[in-house]
């Protein structure tokens, strides 16, 4: 990727940031999601990992709508993202908040590969990477479980939503009709937050009552 690619991500990124209402991000924060977004497209040229690659685009879309999630694990001390795919939410969580023990489950072993090797040249050791799929993984211990394009969510997410503990949250980066359908079957608390710029996507949080 060009250097001219790399300054239009940074600048965007760094834009996107502050129109989304977020906390600025120090320097190091914004230098290792610069480089987690070079990677991104080093590898996407030869791995599927997303379609969104264009600087402003992937920006908003990719790192700011995934760091907006801060506003809402509070005090959580550890956090699995399910379905982590490329690494969002869990690589920009996990930059933003270095106080959160992040585990991103992906079960796809290339897009694990991936994310493994983002953590390790980012220098994240607050991120574990771990090549599962959710039904063979015990996620009991999490204080926050998040997701963001899971496949198959409308049949995994109610499982996981009639299975969370009372000390335990679920954050979903979604639309409305996913909340509906995976929240409509089960007596749980849910709260939905706009996220910003975005005509429909929202961060839905689901917890027992």
């Amino acid at each position: 990727m060009s250097r001219d690619q790399t300054a239009a991500f940074k600048s965007e990124l760094e834009t996107a940031i502050s129109s989304f209402g977020i906390e600025a991000l120090t320097e190091e924060q914004t230098t290792r999601l610069v480089g987690h977004y070079s990677m991104l497209c080093r590898w996407n040229q030869r791995l599927n990992l997303t379609r969104i690659t264009e600087p402003r685009e992937a920006a908003s879309l990719h790192y700011a709508e995934s760091v907006f999630g801060v506003s809402f694990i509070a005090g959580a001390h550890t956090l699995l993202d399910i379905g982590s795919g490329a690494g969002f939410p869990a690589i920009p969580l996990a930059v933003a908040r270095p106080d959160v023990q992040v585990t991103a489950l992906e079960a796809n072993q290339k897009k694990s590969l991936f994310v493994k090797e983002a953590k390790d040249e980012l220098g994240l050791a607050n991120l574990k990477v771990v090549t599962a799929r959710l039904e063979e993984f015990d996620w009991a211990g999490y204080e926050v479980l998040t997701s963001r394009a899971l496949d198959r969510a409308e049949a995994i997410l109610p499982s996981v939503i009639e299975r969370l503990s009372a000390k335990q949250k679920l954050m979903l980066y979604c639309g409305p009709d996913l909340v509906a359908k995976v929240a409509g079957r089960v007596n749980y608390k849910t709260e939905t937050h706009p996220i910003p710029h975005s005509e429909a996507r929202l961060i839905a949080i689901l917890s027992r009552e």
